[in-house]
């Protein structure tokens, strides 16, 4: 019996040293919310006449934290379905088969309403407390390709609910079409830490990487997309990656397989 209690042991041990290593953190991550970005990202929003909600640094920091520790407790336990599974399971179920967080959609519009920026401002207005009318503007911010005011949104929703990774992918767009591609790449990270069964992430990770001059890890993320989803388009991209950072076997092994697809 004892060569099954040891690695129990063990594994409530590792648990128990990454609560520690939690609780010794949150003072520093929530001081580390408290940065310019978030700031002005309220500041403007506040300027729009919208009743910004101050942000519960320490509950945010714990939920984001307690989150990332469920997913190490699955992957050590090895509960967790493999990312190619998931996906596939996703795509076969849905989100409510897998599990995945994501925002519930903003209240639709009916035919009689005027879809501009009043409308969504006065919703907030009307219901402060609900982050899917945020949710709703930004979205419209990106529709009429206003991405600086789009990213304001975004960084305030990603300052109040980091556990997020919609939120956080879609800060990253708008990061892209401003052509902060550094930036970019830290919010489908921060996406992608969140939710590791989105291809299309990991290829848009890899865009960003690539004009931030990192062909190496683009190429890598590039991969990792084809390896969730087997794509043509995911495989050419690694290849000419590759190429670009002087690894010629692995850009011909990603273009033979970009061609057996294509």
């Amino acid at each position: 019996m004892s060569y099954q209690i040891i690695p129990n042991i063990i594994f409530i041990l590792a648990v128990l040293g990454m609560l520690l290593i939690i609780i010794r953190r949150l003072p520093e991550a929530a001081a580390g919310q408290s940065g310019s970005a978030e700031a002005s990202s309220g500041q403007k929003l506040a300027a729009k006449g919208l009743p910004v909600i101050e942000l519960s640094k320490i509950r945010s920091t714990l939920r984001l934290w307690l989150k990332k520790l469920w997913n190490f407790v699955l992957e050590a336990k090895d509960l967790r379905p493999h990312s190619v599974t998931g996906y596939q399971m996703k795509k076969i179920f849905g989100d409510k088969f897998t599990g995945a967080a994501k925002p519930a959609p903003p209240k639709p519009l009916t035919t009689s309403e005027v879809r501009n920026e009043q409308y969504y401002l006065n919703n907030i207005k009307l219901q402060p407390a609900n982050f899917d009318h945020y949710d709703a503007l930004g979205k419209f911010y990106i529709s009429r390709e206003n991405f600086s005011d789009a990213s304001d949104v975004y960084i305030y929703l990603t300052n109040h609910r980091p556990a997020n990774p919609d939120y956080h992918a879609r800060l990253a767009f708008c990061h892209y079409q401003l052509k902060n591609f550094h930036k970019a790449a830290e919010s489908y990270k921060a996406s992608l830490a969140l939710d590791s069964t989105q291809p299309n992430r990991y290829y848009n990770l890899g865009l960003c990487l690539e004009q931030d001059g990192n062909a190496q890890e683009a190429a890598v993320n590039f991969e990792k997309a084809a390896s969730l989803e087997p794509s043509a388009k995911y495989y050419s991209a690694a290849s000419a990656a590759y190429q670009k950072a002087g690894q010629t076997q692995k850009a011909q092994a990603m273009g033979q397989a970009s061609n057996l697809i294509g």
